[in-house]
């Protein structure tokens, strides 16, 4: 099992030209089974002025509701469960996985957080789709994406990933590979 989490933010598309930042937190199994935990689009409430802010306060916000599942899991179920989290915006996947720093000041320290996690593993890998295949798109534009469409419909995310970063060491070791009751 591992948890999947997508992140998503729309620059200045609402009506009052706020961002609306989303993500959507999957339990997956070892054969790409998914379900559903958590999902949420909501208008940012910090001021976005660059596209890459709101990218940076959705993969935080998507974090932050991972990691508590995850933790919640892990006790439920006694073993590590690895929490991945994609992304569709190669500047962020940079910054987070290479240790570039963003331009603006203002990111520092919600980059300087999601890196941390990083590093301290409690991220176990990152991963950057293409907008098309980002399950979150749909929760942040107004013309959906056929990504969430598809895994409604088949209960699988086989969500093609564009670039990596894997750790070594992340495969889960509880003994199920299925997800209990679905």
């Amino acid at each position: 099992m591992q948890l999947r989490a997508y992140a998503d933010a729309s620059f200045a598309t609402n009506d009052d030209q706020s961002s609306q930042l989303g993500f959507i937190t999957l339990l997956v199994d070892g054969s790409g089974r998914a379900h559903v935990l958590s999902f949420s689009s909501r208008k940012s409430h910090r001021v976005v002025r660059f596209v890459m802010a709101g990218e940076v306060y959705a993969f935080g916000a998507a974090f932050d509701e991972a990691y508590m599942l995850r933790h919640d899991l892990e006790r439920l179920y006694d073993c590590h469960i690895p929490l991945t989290i994609l992304t569709d915006s190669k500047q962020l996947f940079d910054v987070v996985t290479r240790g570039s720093h963003p331009t603006e000041k203002r990111l520092l320290i919600d980059v300087a957080a999601a890196r941390e996690a990083y590093n301290h593993r409690e991220i176990s890998s990152v991963g950057l789709v293409t907008s098309a295949n980002n399950i979150s798109d749909s929760l942040t534009n107004v013309k959906p994406s056929g990504a969430l469409e598809l895994l409604l419909a088949t209960g699988v995310d086989r969500t093609p990933v564009v670039q990596w970063v894997i750790r070594p060491g992340t495969v889960s070791p509880c003994p199920t590979t299925e997800i209990p009751g679905v």
